[in-house]
């Protein structure tokens, strides 16, 4: 898994380096918070917000249309969560996501506004579980999945020709984890059915264009 990561980082360096070359093509650095949640029927939980920073390319593919390829670190999971009405748990994860969108681009005086959309790929880094409340924390990195597939929607504007602001909400239609844990062993019935737990993430950021 190392390996694919570093080939896949080594592969978007190369293209955003090429796009930099590209007329028109601009630079933007983000940083920003995360609030993230786990859907899954049988878990409630609290979102948990933490750091996310990330770095993109926007390539003019039309007039008012540009192609934008980022790179982001997130920290995601939940907080205070009750697990099948049995467990509480938290959960903690570090992600290297991969958004590509195609955003329009308004015509404004004061700002320069987009809404935008695309396809993401999170690539787990490490991934936690501890009781609610707790401090012992355990990797459960091996057993969950190590890419997952997600839509993103979102809207942002630029100020002065530098300062952004970006919203976006993740919307993952694969899983993260079923929570078949072999610390759960001895609290879950053998009949007991794993249902597929996905990733819910909002983030806001303020950026920096070059």
């Amino acid at each position: 898994m190392r390996t694919r990561l570093s080939l896949l980082l080594l592969a978007l360096c190369l293209t955003l380096t090429a796009s930099v070359a590209t007329a028109g093509t601009e630079i933007v650095a983000h940083v920003g918070v995360n609030a993230s949640t786990y859907h899954m029927d049988d878990l409630y939980s609290d979102a948990r917000e933490k750091p996310a920073v990330g770095v993109g390319v926007a390539i003019p593919i039309a007039e008012n249309w540009k192609l934008m390829p980022e790179v982001w670190y997130m920290n995601k999971g939940f907080k205070q969560g009750t697990l099948w009405e049995k467990i509480r748990i938290q959960v903690r994860t570090q992600t290297i996501t991969v958004p590509v969108t195609v955003s329009y681009w308004f015509q404004a005086k004061a700002s320069d506004p987009r809404v935008f959309a695309g396809l993401a790929v999170d690539f787990l880094l490490a991934s936690e579980i501890a009781r609610a409340g707790g401090d012992e924390w355990i990797d459960v990195t091996d057993q969950d999945e190590s890419v997952y597939f997600s839509l993103v929607l979102g809207g942002g504007a630029r100020f002065f020709g530098w300062l952004d602001v970006d919203f976006r909400y993740q919307h993952a239609f694969t899983p993260v984890t079923n929570f078949d844990y072999k610390e759960f062993d001895d609290m879950i019935p053998e009949s007991h059915k794993f249902d597929d737990a996905f990733d819910r993430t909002w983030t806001i950021s303020a950026g920096y264009w070059f």
